[in-house]
C-alpha cells in the first residue's frame, strides 16, 4: 500500500501523511463491501442439490423478478408448503445498489441482453434494432431499472375488469400495492388519510432527491410554462409534473429481491437456485398435469426440478413466452413450423405492448458550461456516498423529475404522454455512454456527442403510454434443438394514432424553449443529424415523424404476451386467476398478463400482480384442500 501511494508522489512522507491516505483508501474499501455483501442474499442451493439430488416441491417458481420474488416470499409464509425459486442470473452487482449507476448493468452477464427487429416504422436509427435489455439477476429488471415507483392510473385496471377480469379493478387492486408498499414519505402518507399509500410493506418506497442544477431548471420551467404541478404522481390525479417516487432505501436501491427475498432467505422451505436458465415446462404423463421445469445448471446441466402443486411462470414478457413456446404452449402454425409438438393452442406472444420513447435533447450553458471533471468529480460524489450513501450517487440528477399529460384534454385526470428525463454534463462522456449502450448508429451517436460537448444536455424522453399498435413474441430459428433467443417484433408506431399521440407530446414539451427560465439558461434544442430527416422543413409534423422513426427507443416495459381474459376472449391465454388455459398445474405470473399496459412504468404494477397472485393461489388451494377433506 506504501509504495502505491509513494509511486507518483514528488516528495517524501515522514508517515503520518501515507498513514491518513492508506486509511482512507481502506475506509473506501471497507464502505465498498457494505454495499452489496454476498451474505446479504439468499444461499444458492444450486450446490446442495447438485450433491443431494433434487427433492419434490409444492411449487416451483421460476423468474425471482419483480413478480417472482414477490410469490417465493408469499407462498413460503405457510411452512407446510416447499418452494423452490429458479432464477437465471446471480446476485445484483454493486452497480445494480447505486442509485447513479444502475445504467451501466446494460449489456453486462446480468443483462439477457435482446433486440427488437427494426422495421419500416421504428428504430430505424439502431445499428442491431432496438436494444431491449432484461434483468438476468435475483430481482430481475427490478434489480437494473432506474428504480421510478408509478402505479399507473385507476382507469387501467377499471378496464382490465370491465375486459372480462373479475377482481382487477382498482379497487380490487389497491390493496395490493398498499400491501407491498413500505412508503417513506410522511408528507405523501398524510393525505387521503393514507388511502392510497401503505407502510409496514417489504417494499421501501421513497420522493427522490433532486440534486441536480437541470432538475431545479426544469421544475421551473414547467411552472412557468404552465404545466400542472403534481406532488404524488400516484395519487387520485396522474397528471402533472413534480419529483418521482422510487424503490429506494438509505440511499440505495431496494429491489424485489432485496424487499421480498432477503427477508425470507432463512425459511428452511424456501430454495433458491442461482444460474439455473428454465428450458421447458413438461407434463407428466400419467394425469397431464405440469408438473416438471426442466433447466440448465450453470449452463451445462440439465436438471429437471418436480412441483406437486403448480409450476409458476415469472419470467417476464419477452423469456415466459418463450418458455411456454419451447414446451408446446402457443399458436399452432408457429410451433408445426418449427418442429415442436403442439400441448395446446394459444396466442401466446402476441398482443405485445411496450412504452416506447422518442429522445428530445436540450442544451444549456453554452457560453458558460465548463467541461465536467469526471475523475474528480466521481471522486467526490462516491467518497459522499460510501461514507454516508448521500449526494449525487444516491439519486438519479435529472431522473427524479418526472411528469404526466393529457394531450387532448388538459382536464382529463389520466395521461396518455410520461416524460421522463436524463442529463449529460458537458464533456463528461455520459452522451457517448447512452448511445452505445441503446445502440444508435454512428451518425446519431457522433450528434448526440456534439451536443454533450458544447453545452450541458437534458434529454427529455416523450413516452407514449397507451399504444394501440401490437407487436409479437415469436421463435427466431427453424433449429428447436438449438437454444437462441427469442425473435421480438415490437410493432412500434405502427397505428397512426400512436404517431399522432408521439407529435403532440413532442410539441408540448418544447414549449419549454419559449420560457424565460430556458432563455436565461440559454436553453435551446438540438438537431440530432439524421440524414433521412435533415432534408424535411424543421420542426414540421413530416420533420418530427421522420425523427420520431428514427429515435424510437424502449422504456423497458414489455407486456401483455399470455393475456389475461375470458373464454370469450380468442387473445386471452391465462385465466384471470392467471392459470395457462387449457391445461392444469401451470401459472403465469408477471407482467406478460396484462391485457392492455398501464398508463406508467410497470415495475409497480408486476409487484401487485405477484401479491395478488400470491392470494389466489393460497385461496385456491386452501379450497381444494376444504373440497378433499369434506370427501
Amino acid at each position: 500500500m506504501e509504495a502505491l501511494l509513494n509511486s507518483q508522489c514528488a516528495a517524501q512522507s515522514v508517515g503520518p501523511a501515507n498513514q491518513l491516505f492508506a486509511l482512507l483508501v481502506q475506509t473506501i474499501l471497507a464502505a465498498q463491501c457494505t454495499i452489496s455483501p454476498p451474505d446479504m442474499w439468499p444461499k444458492d442451493y444450486g450446490p446442495t442439490a447438485m450433491a443431494r439430488g433434487l427433492e419434490e416441491y409444492d411449487f416451483v417458481i421460476v423468474g425471482a423478478g419483480s413478480a417472482g420474488s414477490v410469490v417465493a416470499n408469499r407462498l413460503s409464509e405457510n411452512p407446510d408448503w416447499k418452494v423452490l425459486l429458479l432464477e437465471a442470473g446471480g446476485d445484483p452487482p454493486i452497480e445494480s445498489e447505486i442509485p447513479e449507476t444502475f445504467f451501466t448493468i446494460q449489456k453486462t452477464a446480468g443483462d439477457w441482453e435482446n433486440y427488437a427487429e427494426v422495421t419500416p416504422h421504428a428504430s430505424k436509427g439502431s445499428k442491431d434494432g432496438s436494444f431491449w435489455p432484461r434483468g438476468r439477476m435475483l430481482g430481475g429488471c427490478g434489480a437494473i431499472n432506474a428504480m421510478l415507483y408509478v402505479r399507473g392510473n385507476a382507469r387501467d385496471y377499471d378496464r382490465w375488469e370491465a375486459l372480462g377480469n373479475p377482481g382487477w379493478a382498482w379497487a380490487d387492486v389497491l390493496p395490493y400495492f398498499r400491501k407491498s408498499e413500505d412508503n417513506q414519505d410522511p408528507e405523501l402518507m398524510g393525505r387521503d388519510g393514507g388511502a392510497l399509500h401503505g407502510t409496514g410493506g417489504f417494499m421501501k418506497v421513497n420522493t427522490f432527491p433532486v440534486h441536480h442544477p437541470l432538475g431545479h431548471i426544469l421544475l421551473e420551467a414547467f411552472d412557468e410554462a404552465g404545466f400542472e404541478k403534481n406532488s404524488d404522481i400516484n395519487g387520485a390525479r396522474q397528471v402533472g409534473f413534480g419529483r418521482a417516487q422510487g424503490t429506494i432505501v438509505n440511499g440505495t436501491r431496494c429491489s424485489p429481491a432485496k424487499a421480498f427475498l432477503v427477508p425470507a432467505k432463512d425459511r428452511p422451505n424456501l430454495h433458491v437456485i442461482k444460474h439455473a436458465v428454465a428450458v421447458t415446462v413438461e407434463r407428466e404423463p400419467n394425469s397431464g398435469r405440469f408438473k416438471y421445469v426442466n433447466f440448465m445448471l450453470n449452463n451445462k446441466i440439465l436438471k429437471v426440478a418436480h412441483a406437486r402443486k403448480e409450476v409458476i411462470l415469472a419470467t417476464g414478457a419477452v423469456n415466459t413466452p418463450h418458455i411456454l413456446h419451447r414446451s408446446g404452449i402457443g399458436p399452432k402454425g408457429l410451433l408445426e413450423q418449427v418442429g415442436i409438438p403442439l400441448v395446446v393452442n394459444l396466442p401466446v406472444g402476441e398482443n405485445l405492448q411496450d412504452h416506447l420513447f422518442v429522445p428530445i435533447m436540450f442544451k444549456f450553458h453554452k457560453s458558460t458550461a465548463t467541461n465536467y471533471n469526471t475523475p474528480l468529480e466521481l471522486a467526490k460524489n462516491l467518497f459522499q456516498y460510501v461514507t454516508d450513501r448521500s449526494g449525487p450517487m444516491a439519486g438519479h440528477g435529472v431522473t427524479g423529475v418526472i411528469g404526466f399529460i393529457n394531450t387532448l384534454n388538459p382536464t382529463d385526470p389520466f395521461a396518455d404522454i410520461e416524460y421522463h428525463f436524463f442529463q449529460f454534463e458537458k464533456g463528461s462522456g455520459k452522451s457517448v455512454m447512452f448511445a452505445d449502450k441503446v445502440g444508435y448508429n454512428e451518425e446519431i451517436s457522433t450528434s448526440m456527442l456534439e451536443a454533450a460537448t458544447e453545452a450541458d444536455v437534458v434529454m427529455a424522453i416523450v413516452v407514449l403510454l397507451n399504444p394501440k399498435s401490437r407487436g409479437r413474441i415469436t421463435l427466431a430459428t427453424t433449429d428447436f434443438d438449438e437454444f437462441q433467443p427469442p425473435k421480438i417484433v415490437s410493432g412500434y408506431l405502427e397505428h397512426e394514432d400512436d404517431m399522432a399521440t408521439v407529435l403532440r407530446g413532442i410539441r408540448r414539451i418544447t414549449k419549454l424553449l419559449e420560457t424565460d427560465t430556458f432563455r436565461e439558461h440559454e436553453g435551446e434544442l438540438h438537431r440530432v443529424t439524421i440524414g433521412e430527416c435533415d432534408p424535411l422543413a424543421f420542426d414540421s409534423d413530416e420533420y418530427w415523424e421522420c425523427y420520431s422513426r428514427h429515435m424510437t427507443l424502449t422504456l423497458y416495459h414489455p407486456v401483455g404476451t399470455a393475456k389475461m381474459g375470458p373464454d370469450t376472449d380468442p387473445d386471452a391465454v391465462v385465466d384471470a386467476r392467471l392459470r395457462v388455459k387449457g391445461v392444469e398445474g401451470l401459472r403465469v405470473v408477471d407482467g406478460s398478463i396484462m391485457p392492455n399496459i398501464v398508463s406508467g412504468n410497470t415495475n409497480a404494477p408486476i409487484m401487485m400482480i405477484g401479491e395478488k397472485a400470491s392470494d389466489m393461489i393460497k385461496a385456491d388451494w386452501a379450497a381444494q384442500e376444504a373440497k378433499h377433506t369434506e370427501l
